[in-house]
């Protein structure tokens, strides 16, 4: 997810907020929807950290923020068959 650009590329708020538009690509979507692996690890859109998931796939970003030098990360807990569970940290 990431803010919403009008034509101009300007920020589109409603209500004094900011509007999030999903930016992925369709194609990995698909893939994941198909396929259902135990877990992805995406990390294309920086200003998005969090987790989500799409059926029983656990798909996480750490997200970034290169400019302050700060590297961000995933710690995953697997276990045979599962995530048991993940963290996202900084340093």
């Amino acid at each position: 997810m990431c803010p919403e650009l009008d034509e101009n590329l300007k920020i589109v708020t409603a209500g004094g907020q900011v509007l999030m538009k999903a930016v992925g690509s369709p194609a990995v979507r698909n893939f994941i929807e198909r396929l259902q692996p135990l877990l992805t690890l995406h990390g294309h859109i920086h200003e998005a950290p969090g987790h989500v998931r799409i059926g029983r796939t656990l798909c996480l970003n750490p997200g970034s923020e290169y400019a302050e030098g700060i590297m961000k990360a995933a710690i995953v807990n697997l276990e045979r068959d599962k995530v048991k569970g993940h963290i996202l940290v900084s340093g």
